[in-house]
């Protein structure tokens, strides 16, 4: 009989971390150890015989925005990790996205599949050169379904980075492009959308009416 894999969950909710066992459970013979702040991650992180993975809420208590999972990564550098978030902007994806710990960025409202996929990515322990970001149509949290449908899966991410903050040379080094084409897949979302400018476009795609500039 195998060894159950061990997957770190930590979400400062509790109610969040049950249903997110119970899918990952579904997803393979594993064996789920919880924290709820950086103080448990990191002791259960520590803790003998170790996890092979963790999936992390990057807003829980000591977490400092970035400084709690810049810990974590530091600490256990071989310890794939994948973020999940229910926030609505993530300004440091970029930036997370760099970290080579970092295999996946779901949103929590994703589906079924997405989780999957990260699991399997994470899991597969093979480097990646830029970490995968999930997040489609369906988590309106993260974009307008209607606006996104209009956009191939490219110009989507490059849209929703631009959304979230991020200026055109951090969407480019997040999604491995040059600066030049992420102005010219802005040129392509703007004129897809019927949008004037990246206000306008972060608007839409928050599922509010553009207007102003």
């Amino acid at each position: 009989m195998s060894t159950p894999q061990r997957i770190l969950l930590a979400d400062d909710h509790e109610i969040v971390r049950d249903g997110l066992a119970a899918h990952l459970r579904m997803l393979g013979d594993f064996e789920i150890v919880h924290a709820w702040s950086l103080a448990t991650l990191l002791a259960a992180a520590a803790a003998p015989p170790g996890c092979d993975l963790a999936v992390v809420d990057v807003h829980m208590p000591g977490m400092d925005g970035g400084q709690g999972l810049a810990a974590l990564c530091a600490a256990h550098a071989a310890l794939p990790v994948i973020i999940i978030s229910g926030a609505a902007r993530l300004p440091r994806v970029a930036e997370w996205r760099r970290w080579p710990s970092v295999r996946a960025i779901v949103h929590k409202s994703s589906p079924m599949a997405q989780l999957r996929a990260a699991v399997d990515l994470a899991l597969a322990r093979t480097p990646v050169a830029v970490p995968e970001l999930f997040a489609l149509p369906q988590a309106q949290a993260w974009g307008d379904a209607d606006a996104l449908a209009a956009l191939s899966p490219r110009l989507a991410q490059v849209a929703q980075a631009v959304a979230q903050g991020l200026s055109n040379q951090q969407a480019a080094q997040a999604l491995g492009l040059s600066e030049g084409t992420v102005k010219q897949y802005l040129k392509d979302i703007f004129r897809t959308l019927g949008v004037a400018n990246r206000t306008q476009l972060t608007l839409l795609l928050l599922g509010q009416k553009p207007g102003g500039e």
